[in-house]
């Protein structure tokens, strides 16, 4: 399920906008290693903020994987708090090899060293 805002307004929809985040951000959820993760994993399409975004279930909620804006960017990690959102760290795959299996590893890493999943 994907979720898009626009105009302030939440609509669950069964496949979002077709730009080149939102396709990188589908093929790396598809690759992520653990069942748990790939139950509650959500794409987000926030319009508003101009952000595609993988939202994954932590222990201590909400975490957001955030699409590069352009390719040489790292994707960031933010968690999803009632008090908003705060940065957690930065992944940054090899360039060279980079390819979205990669990508779901080093993120699941991330989550998984500090204790998140």
């Amino acid at each position: 399920m994907e979720i898009v805002i626009k105009g302030g307004v939440v609509r669950a929809v069964a496949s979002g906008p077709n730009t080149p985040a939102s396709l990188l951000a589908l093929e790396i959820a598809t690759y992520l290693p653990l069942p748990s993760l790939l139950e509650g994993a959500r794409i987000l399409h926030d319009q508003d903020e101009n952000l595609t975004a993988i939202q994954l279930p932590s222990h201590a909620g909400p975490v957001l994987v955030v699409m590069p804006p352009a390719e040489d960017f790292e994707f960031s990690i933010l968690h999803e708090a009632e008090t908003g959102r705060r940065i957690l760290g930065a992944v940054r795959p090899d360039r060279r090899t980079s390819n979205a299996r990669q990508i779901a590893y080093c993120v699941t890493e991330f989550l998984r060293t500090r204790a998140l999943i």
